[in-house]
């Protein structure tokens, strides 16, 4: 059998490994201790939230984003803080904290750390796609949370953005140069306290949540930098995240990669290699091994995630289209009947039950 036709057969089977964005484990234990430090009993806002609060271990399995999201929300509310995130960032349990944040804080400094996140959070938290560009003379750091439109991501997006700076505050006792903020949420109002925490201007409705700061100081030291408990939580996280004997198989490492793309041009193979640094020719090589080619890939992810939208969202299947990158409804159909033998209304209507899902 074809590697694409053995592909496209999988995706048929119940066993086939879910590609549901989603974020470490180590999160229900970052709410839960913010919620305790509250005195706030954190059992009845997790079961609300259909989350097993006890399930925080590093290789406990990945929630959920929608639920990590719905979570943070609740928690807002049930702490009568809006200004939750924020507050809970700046008050981070670092005795919590998971293997990647650890391994960020013992790097050498600023640029190295960031450099750290955004290479092996890929393996770790599956809907954030983590962006940088430090060529300029304002170093930008970007971010967005792969949900599904309308899941509010408020508090989860300012917990984020503003965990990174504290983080990065802490480990070099210098305080972030920040000079512009933006959010991709339209909700402003906890502005005046993110303006104050940030001490520059702080923007929302934007196209992506990024992080303007001078470049200058990508070079300050890490006073937490530890170079053998680097290299051993980097060890670590290849052995835990990264390599074959992992849940991430190379393919789905792929998959993921491109999702992250979203509906852009940038899904290219070059691009992608480049993101996960490894070269191109490396790439092929790889594919190669497993009888696949990089087209073949691309479809099984967008295949993965137009299923993932049809049967746990209520999007419009033009906008599933759209966000997939086909211009026009009718291709997008086409090549979903293709992928699953079936139109992507009646894969909706039906739950996925002819594909065993």
């Amino acid at each position: 059998m074809r590697a694409d036709a053995a592909a496209l057969e999988a995706l048929r089977q119940p066993a086939q490994r879910e590609l549901e964005p989603s974020l470490s484990p180590r999160f229900v234990a970052y709410v839960r201790d913010y919620l305790l430090d509250h005195g706030i009993d954190p059992e009845p806002v997790f079961r609300q939230c259909g989350i097993d609060s006890s399930r925080s271990e590093e290789l406990d399995a990945a929630v959920p984003a929608i639920q990590i999201a719905s979570l943070l929300e609740l928690a807002a509310q049930c702490s009568d803080n809006p200004c939750m995130g924020l507050h809970m960032a700046r008050r981070y349990h670092y005795e919590s904290a998971s293997l990647l944040i650890l391994a960020m804080l013992a790097a050498p400094s600023v640029g190295d750390g960031i450099r750290c996140l955004c290479h092996y959070d890929r393996y770790v938290d599956t809907a954030i796609a983590i962006d940088f560009d430090f060529g300029q003379s304002l170093a930008e750091f970007g971010f967005r949370v792969i949900v599904p439109e309308g899941v509010a991501v408020n508090q989860l997006n300012e917990y984020l953005q503003v965990f990174l700076v504290q983080a990065l505050n802490t480990a070099t006792r210098i305080p972030v140069p920040v000079k512009q903020v933006c959010f991709s949420h339209d909700n402003n109002q906890n502005a005046e306290e993110l303006q104050d925490f940030f001490q520059a201007p702080v923007k929302f409705s934007c196209a992506g949540n990024r992080l303007f700061f001078d470049r200058s100081y990508l070079q300050e030291r890490f006073h937490t930098s530890h170079a053998l408990l680097h290299e051993i939580l980097v060890n670590a996280m290849k052995t835990y995240f990264v390599t074959e004997q992992s849940c991430n198989g190379f393919v789905d490492i792929l998959c993921r990669e491109i999702i992250r793309c979203g509906a852009d041009e940038s899904a290219t193979l070059e691009n992608i290699a480049e993101r996960l640094a490894i070269s191109p020719r490396t790439l092929r090589r790889r594919l190669s091994s497993e009888g696949s080619s990089f087209q073949e890939v691309k479809n099984l992810a967008r295949a993965k995630r137009a299923k993932y939208y049809l049967r746990r969202t209520s999007m419009p299947i033009a906008e599933i289209a759209y966000e997939l990158g086909f211009s026009e409804l009718s291709a997008f159909s086409r090549a979903f009947r293709s992928w699953v033998g079936q139109a992507p209304q009646a894969y909706r209507e039906q739950g996925g039950s002819q594909t065993g899902e």
